[in-house]
C-alpha cells in the first residue's frame, strides 16, 4: 500500500518534468522582427530567408523554418546557402537532411570552403556515423589546425548552439584519444 502511494507520488512529481522537455516555440524576437521586415521589403532576399529559417529552427518553429530554407535555396542555389540550411536542419534534429545539404554545399564549393569538413562532422555525428565523423574531423583539422586543440576548439565554437558544440566536442574527444596521429 505504501509502495503504491510512493510510486504515485513519484509519478506525480515527474509529470511536470516530462512536460518541460518540450519547450513552447517562441513567437517572436527582435532579430526575427528585423528579418521579417527585410523579407517584407524584398521578397527575393535569399539571405534574409536563410537567416530567418535558421532563427526559426532555433526557436522550435520547424515547419516555418523548413519553408524559409526551401525558399532561400530556390532563390540562391549556391554553396553557402546550402551549408546554412544544413546547420538549420542539424539544429532541428533532422540530421539526414543536414547531411544532404552539407554534401550539396561541399560539392558546389569543390570542398574548398573552410566549413565543409566540420559541417560534415556535425551531420555524421547526428546520424551516428562515427567513422565518417572522425575522417571528416581529421580533414577539418588539416584545413583549420585550431580544431586540433581543445582550447582553440572551445574558443572556435564558443558561440555555437549547445547541440553544435556537443557534436564537435564529443567528436574531438574520440578523435584526440583514438584517431589523432
Amino acid at each position: 500500500m505504501i509502495t503504491r502511494r510512493i510510486a504515485c507520488l513519484y509519478l506525480a512529481l515527474l509529470w511536470p518534468l516530462a512536460a518541460a522537455d518540450q519547450p513552447t516555440p517562441v513567437k517572436s524576437t527582435p532579430k526575427l522582427e528585423v528579418l521579417n521586415k527585410q523579407i517584407a521589403e524584398n521578397a527575393e532576399n535569399a539571405q534574409a530567408y536563410s537567416n530567418r529559417g535558421y532563427v526559426l529552427a532555433l526557436l522550435g518553429r520547424k515547419d516555418e523554418a523548413r519553408a524559409d530554407l526551401k525558399k532561400a535555396l530556390s532563390l540562391n542555389d549556391k554553396a553557402p546557402m546550402h551549408n546554412r540550411a544544413g546547420w538549420a536542419y542539424f539544429n532541428m534534429g533532422d540530421y539526414t537532411e543536414a547531411l544532404r545539404e552539407f554534401e550539396i554545399s561541399s560539392k558546389l564549393s569543390g570542398f574548398q570552403a573552410h566549413y565543409d569538413y566540420y559541417s560534415f562532422v556535425l551531420a555524421c555525428w547526428g546520424t551516428g556515423d562515427t567513422q565518417r565523423a572522425l575522417e571528416n574531423y581529421q580533414l577539418a583539422v588539416d584545413k583549420d589546425p585550431r580544431l586540433g586543440s581543445y582550447k582553440t576548439l572551445l574558443e572556435r565554437t564558443l558561440e555555437w548552439t549547445p547541440l553544435e558544440q556537443r557534436a564537435m566536442h564529443e567528436t574531438y574527444v574520440v578523435w584526440s584519444k583514438a584517431w589523432k596521429p
